[in-house]
């Protein structure tokens, strides 16, 4: 299929992508801006029922901590949150300190240290709540490097930290 992928996911035995389309018509190009914004919010809708359909491991979080006691907050593309913990999925057979690990690199390029579980609680970043496993860690470095998945990333006080992570975090 032509165009960039810009979301890859494992689901049960095979692959969905989600590709950007190259729009050249220009004429037409606030229409199309539109268009491709309401199939854009669709699909977003549609993955997160998908996903949350799937049982299986739960996904994790990570509060990550700078050396002057900020934490680094991301705004993702296929979150309804201001701000929220970075984070993601579990590949098959890799436990939850190495897919937060993995997910922080991937993210937002930055590399932790001092891993360490805080708790379980259920994330409303998307249309449906979906639990999550909470780990806490310290950045190793603090130059943020985001993909595709993150719009936005920031060393913020822990005062903008989401609610649902109160429990485990105070």
């Amino acid at each position: 299929m032509g165009g960039i992928p810009v979301i890859e996911r494992n689901f049960g035995g095979g692959r969905v992508v989600l590709y950007i389309i190259n729009m050249s018509d220009t004429s037409n190009q606030h229409k199309s801006f539109f268009l491709v914004a309401a199939i854009y919010r669709f699909l977003a809708r549609m993955l997160s029922l998908i996903f949350s359909i799937k049982r299986g491991k739960d996904r994790v979080r990570v509060l990550i901590y700078s050396n002057d006691g900020k934490v680094l907050l991301v705004k993702g593309r296929f979150s309804r949150q201001q701000w929220a913990l970075p984070g993601g999925g579990i590949r098959r057979n890799e436990s939850y300190e190495k897919a937060a690990a993995r997910e922080i690199l991937e993210e937002v390029g930055i590399n932790i240290e001092n891993l360490r579980y805080l708790g379980k609680v259920n994330s409303y970043e998307s249309y449906k709540p979906f639990p999550v496993r909470v780990f806490a860690a310290t950045a190793i470095n603090q130059d943020i490097k985001c993909n595709f998945e993150i719009i936005e990333a920031k060393w913020l006080a822990e005062q903008y930290i989401p609610e649902e992570y109160d429990s485990i975090t105070d």
